[in-house]
């Protein structure tokens, strides 16, 4: 084995146990992309130089309360790729996550060599990022979230529900916050609900943090969403006119139809959906003009973006 390579892993090995609070070995393999029984060899190097490596059962590794050694310079592509970010911040809508960043940039910057910073101001002025002017979120709706989520806090929203201007009331208990399809969602538990759901950011009209604690413990966002996904069945419900109806017999056994009931001039189907709900959604849009999802909610919601990225995309066409 190169000896300069081992020493340059280890070396990375210690800062980035230094820069987490605790490591599995899971995640010390990925970054490394080296075996498990390389990580534990790298692990008694370190110990066996004098650093003081504490594990924890079911938590991973971390170096002693209080130990720390100045981290190595920065290279010129993480001045640059910091730079980017900066400049990306500077555009955010949230006051609070540009306050609190820029605090943590002038500590990063102190660190830089003389030459690293007459660098950036050298470039500093000719990268321009423009600010995202579609987004129309509450100003602080970021902030609240987030404080939420890390004092396990219950949160008030207001939301205005897709496709209209009827506003709901709810009590949440947000999980984790993620962007996904060019819209930023709080993946929350909603006590009225007794379920995980998606908000769009956007939708929420008022937010108040509530004094009272979360009412479970919660999984982390992306284990939650697995295991929703992996439920055997989606349980679904629709409303057609009766006299177009007809045109979704053709191919409702493929997607899970059970039975149907007549109400006026109005046909109630059921579904267990046992794919993923999202193509469900699509095969359903081609009956959107006389028919329309009642139940889960979370499908409306897709139906929703669906629909307004395809008139977004229709406008711009010339």
């Amino acid at each position: 084995m190169d000896i300069t390579t081992r020493f340059e892993r280890i070396l990375n090995l210690f800062f980035f146990l230094q820069s987490k609070s605790y490591v599995n070995l899971d995640s010390l393999k990925k970054r490394f992309q080296v075996s498990e029984r390389t990580i534990y060899r790298d692990l008694k190097a370190l110990e066996a130089a004098g650093i003081p490596i504490v594990f924890e059962a079911g938590m991973g590794y971390t170096l002693m309360e209080g130990f720390r050694i100045q981290s190595r310079p920065f290279t010129e592509e993480e001045v640059l790729s910091l730079m980017v970010a900066e400049k990306i911040i500077e555009k955010h809508e949230t006051s609070f996550i540009k306050q609190q960043f820029e605090s943590a940039l002038i500590k990063i910057k102190s660190a830089y060599r003389f030459q690293d910073k007459e660098r950036l101001t050298q470039l500093h002025d000719r990268l321009l990022i423009q600010k995202n002017t579609t987004s129309s979120y509450l100003p602080n709706v970021l902030d609240l979230l987030l404080n939420a989520l890390l004092k396990k806090q219950q949160a008030t929203i207001t939301y205005c529900k897709p496709g209209g201007t009827q506003e709901e009331h709810r009590i949440i208990e947000a999980v984790g916050v993620m962007q996904q399809h060019d819209h930023w969602y709080v993946f929350a538990y909603c006590c009225l609900r007794q379920d995980y759901r998606n908000f769009r950011l956007d939708r929420i009209k008022k937010i108040t943090l509530m004094p009272q604690p979360f009412s479970r413990e919660h999984a982390n966002p992306e284990t939650l969403r697995e295991s929703i996904k992996k439920q055997k069945n989606t349980s679904i419900r629709i409303k057609a006119d009766r006299k177009n109806a007809h045109y979704l017999h053709w191919e409702r056994t493929a997607f899970g139809f059970e039975k149907e009931e007549i109400e006026n001039d109005q046909v109630i189907m059921h579904f267990q959906y046992k794919q993923n709900p999202s193509y469900f959604v699509r095969w359903f849009m081609m009956f959107i003009d006389f028919a329309e999802i009642l139940e889960p909610v979370s499908l409306r919601e897709e139906i929703s973006d669906l629909l307004e990225k395809g008139i977004l995309k229709l406008k711009k066409e010339p």
